[in-house]
């Protein structure tokens, strides 16, 4: 995937990471030759109880948290997410951002913060109307989503072949 194609899915992708995100295919930033350009890890995107360890609030980190916590999954009302999903410290998914605060905000002017856990999981059970406002913010600053998603699964569109076009991850 190309710099380019990058910053065409801008309306997915927080304005700041599409910004800074190298050319996947050639490993070029803004022109220059990188040796250190990484592929997106892709393997904590095919996550299930057997592979990606953790339980309970560290359970697959990357994958798609509504998949199993989502309306038309769930077997205890317990385990409802209305969103989750995990913030990592770059694009590529290289490793998860810790302690990130995730901001939304529903169409009704609700505001819910959470906190990323130690794998950068977080998720939420209070109820919210779509569309959402979605903010993550670092020690340093906060980024606001270009767009208004009308779902809570971040990791769905949040992936290496998202239309977000790479992992969701702190400023």
């Amino acid at each position: 995937m190309t710099l380019k194609m990058h910053c065409s899915f801008m309306a997915g992708l927080f304005l700041i990471s599409c910004l800074s995100q190298l050319d996947r295919d050639s490993g070029i930033i803004g022109g220059l030759a990188d040796d250190t350009a990484t592929a997106c890890n892709e393997a904590n995107e095919d996550c299930d109880d057997s592979n990606c360890g953790g339980g309970a609030r560290t359970m697959l980190a990357g994958s798609d948290c509504l998949g199993c916590h989502g309306q038309e999954q769930i077997v205890s009302e317990s385990l409802l997410f209305s969103a989750a999903g995990t913030v990592f410290i770059d694009l590529d998914g290289s490793e998860p951002a810790s302690a990130a605060i995730i901001r939304l905000t529903d169409a009704g002017g609700q505001v819910i913060e959470l906190t990323s856990n130690s794998v950068g999981n977080f998720y939420t059970d209070t109820a919210l109307e779509f569309p959402i406002q979605a903010e993550v913010e670092n020690d340093r600053e906060t980024t606001t989503m270009t767009t208004q998603p009308e779902t809570g699964s971040c990791n769905d569109c949040h992936a290496c072949s998202g239309t977000a076009g790479g992992k969701l991850s702190t400023p």
